[in-house]
């Protein structure tokens, strides 16, 4: 399998990236907040074959650099982020696709709608269309533990209120990855989970109606920091768009189930 590995200068971020394979269609995954792109493993062996696809770390988070200013990362500065990947990776722009997960999946229909003949089709893993009372609660208690220097328990508060259905080696992977954080990756989290905190519809930011790229929205069963009612609001305005729960799936997917890939390649062969 081909791999090229790069860096891209955004601003004032350092933005490492691969490229898996070399099919002509390219699938560009982005992450959750503080998931690094190791988290596309299981993607990347699944669509290799027919796709090229490309991972990155948002700044913030895994291996991207800030080179200058806060450590606090705006909701226009991710969106520029993933704007510029695409445009440095992707030679054929308008058949791009997106693949994101949880906080990725706003970023990622931002720039599908201010940008709809960029991207082709988009697959939307729990997408949260505004912060259910279940996020506030749970951003609330990581800010307290950040606040009285208890930095090593948010990793098991985040496994404890939505990640129960991952496997153990995942959750290991989590909390190793939170210990191993320095105060500026807790200051940029904490940021971030600020905008999510006082953020109360993705419609303030984000035209969904603009989006043109055929959409899938995937949730799981037991996905407890998403509103089903809003997410299926929010699909409804986006005009090509296909919503589907997953039974016994969390909020992380294919993680938990690997088999919901598939799924994805039944909407990408469509």
């Amino acid at each position: 399998m081909k791999i090229v590995k790069g860096e891209i200068t955004i601003g004032r971020f350092l933005v490492p990236y691969r490229i898996y394979g070399e099919a002509d269609a390219h699938i560009v995954c982005i992450s959750g907040a503080k998931q690094t792109m190791a988290a596309w493993r299981s993607f990347v062996s699944h669509f290799v074959s027919d796709y090229s696809i490309v991972v990155f770390d948002l700044p913030g988070q895994g291996r991207a650099s800030i080179l200058s200013g806060e450590p606090g990362v705006t909701f226009e500065e991710q969106i520029d982020v993933l704007y510029e990947v695409v445009k440095h990776t992707v030679a054929n722009n308008g058949s791009t696709i997106l693949a994101a997960a949880s906080w990725g999946t706003i970023i990622s229909a931002a720039v599908a709608a201010r940008h709809p003949d960029l991207i082709n089709k988009m697959i939307l893993g729990s997408f949260g269309a505004k912060p259910s009372k279940a996020v506030i609660e749970v951003i609330r208690e990581g800010q307290g533990l950040f606040d009285g220097d208890k930095t090593d328990e948010i990793a098991p508060l985040m496994i404890e209120k939505f990640g129960q259905h991952i496997p153990d080696s995942h959750k290991k992977q989590m909390i190793l990855q939170f210990k191993g954080m320095s105060r500026e990756d807790f200051l940029s989290f904490y940021e971030h989970c600020k905008f999510v905190e006082q953020a109360t519809d993705i419609e303030d930011f984000v035209k969904l109606s603009n989006i043109t790229a055929s959409t899938l929205i995937v949730s799981g069963e037991y996905d407890a920091i998403i509103d089903v009612s809003d997410i299926e609001q929010a699909a409804a305005k986006i005009p090509d768009c296909v919503f589907k729960m997953i039974p016994g799936a969390g909020h992380f997917l294919h993680w938990e189930q690997p088999d919901i890939l598939y799924t994805y390649s039944e909407f990408l062969a469509g």
